[in-house]
């Protein structure tokens, strides 16, 4: 292969993946999928370690014994697991105890599907990244981290250091005061509702503009090395214009109006690292993470040597279990061992818009609508998934197949060069985070969370 094609199959491969992070595409416009060839990988480093944290152990029974059936959930995980997905784990929890759980590890035909589109990559050493996960296997957020971000920022209304989602986010961005962006709220970011130009990738080099098209799953941040300065100063979007954005091009942008932005949650993560003094992740640890019994990994962009801003639109390793705690919270309205960590009215707030008509997202969170009933989610690319029912008391969580690639260090630091592969570090979800198609029938959440609310046999 020429160097120009080398470099050719990594910008899709990297298209392919980085430029979804999202959850739920919002655009009409999905791009199709395009066939690579992925470069060899030639180390793998061990994680960084995050603080250590106190340990909740879940309490398990069974099925049966909180009211739902067995054979229903057998089901769910059928489905949720069902080989071709790539799916890695398959949590069912109800009235705080484990009712039913499922690993597994990569199948003989997802490991064909990875070795066609990665030929670079022996059988063996797939299965060696792939091959088998338990309880304690890390997984991925992708955009299921925008949701930890949400909830830290409840924390800080909390802890009295943000006084309120409706404060104008100019009051902790001093960029914003004096122009038009100074009457933006924080509750306009964390809806997705800034009326900010969206911000992708430029392409062929690691630096950000203004989307040309409609942003697939929040915008392609992942290429560039800083990956906040573009967010914080990109400028208000003007109503009456045409944007290429914007319903290609072919209406005028109505005004400040709900667009899935990546860039949207890197400016809530600023605001938070704005209104206190301590570093934002012993912050985050102390507040959140310690409280809960979470060991969470979160990686940064590659602004500085030693990483720079935490990437607080995506990117958090934990296990499947550790991730179930977000879950919990929100079921328990912000509260932990007694102590009100977040605001109880932030997370009313959530619930609320929920059971609005039509309800689809807000803070950070989507709102799936499934067997009728209507589950607020965390949801992030390769089909990770934290759902809750809240009136049922219900927390279902499903995890793709994930191995970090550690070839420029051994810290959880996103750096892509698509010229020097050997020099990256990046997120190996399946499967589109290793450019593997999703096939006819990809992971389903809705079908997946249908089957869990049917297996309800006692409200």
């Amino acid at each position: 292969m020429s160097l120009d094609s080398f470099r050719f199959c990594l910008v899709f491969l990297m298209f392919t993946f980085l430029n979804a992070c999202g959850g739920t595409e919002v655009s009409p416009e999905q791009p199709p999928f395009v066939i690579v060839v992925q470069p060899p990988i030639v180390s793998i480093g061990a994680p960084s370690t995050p603080p250590a944290v106190l340990s909740f152990a879940w309490p398990e029974a069974s099925a049966q014994s909180q009211g739902m059936s067995e054979q229903k959930l057998e089901e769910a995980a059928a489905m949720a697991l069902r080989d071709g997905t790539f799916g890695q784990a398959f949590l069912v929890i109800r009235n705080g105890k484990i009712v039913f759980e499922r690993y597994r590890g990569i199948s003989d035909l997802e490991l064909q599907s990875v070795s066609n589109f990665n030929p670079q990559l022996s059988k063996s050493a797939i299965f060696e990244r792939y091959g088998t996960r338990n309880r304690d296997s890390l997984a991925t957020s992708w955009s299921v981290a925008k949701s930890f971000t949400s909830i830290l920022l409840g924390i800080a209304v909390e802890q009295g250091t943000i006084a309120s989602p409706q404060d104008n986010v100019s009051r902790y961005l001093s960029e914003w005061a004096s122009d038009a962006r100074s009457t933006i709220t924080l509750k306009d970011v964390l809806d997705m509702r800034s009326g900010l130009v969206p911000i992708c990738a430029k392409s062929g080099t690691n630096q950000l503009e203004e989307c040309r098209t409609t942003p697939s799953a929040g915008g392609d941040l992942v290429y560039a090395d800083d990956q906040m300065t573009a967010c914080i100063s990109r400028p208000k979007a003007l109503a009456g214009m045409n944007y290429g954005w914007w319903n290609g091009g072919r209406s005028p942008y109505p005004g400040p109006s709900f667009l899935y932005s990546n860039c949207d949650t890197m400016v809530l993560l600023k605001v938070l690292v704005n209104s206190r003094s301590e570093d934002f992740l012993k912050w985050s640890q102390d507040s959140l993470f310690q409280k809960i019994g979470m060991k969470a990994y979160w990686w940064k962009d590659n602004s500085r040597p030693q990483g720079g801003n935490v990437l607080g639109y995506c990117c958090i390793d934990a296990t499947p279990r550790d991730f179930a705690r977000l879950g919990e919270l929100v079921l328990n309205r912000g509260v932990v061992s007694n102590q009100q960590i977040v605001s109880r009215a932030y997370i009313d707030s959530i619930i609320q818009a929920s059971t609005e008509p039509n309800a689809v997202y807000a803070s950070q969170f989507w709102f799936p609508l499934a067997d009728g009933r209507r589950f607020i989610a965390a949801q992030g690319f390769d089909g990770q998934t934290i759902a809750v029912d809240i009136a049922r008391n219900i927390i279902v969580v499903r995890m793709g197949l994930y191995h970090p690639f550690f070839n420029s260090s051994d810290e959880r630091i996103f750096k892509f060069r698509p010229d020097d592969i050997n020099n990256s570090n990046w997120i190996g979800s399946l499967p589109q985070g290793m450019a593997v198609p999703t096939g006819s029938e990809p992971y389903n959440s809705s079908k997946v969370l249908e089957l869990v609310s049917r297996s309800v046999t006692a409200e």
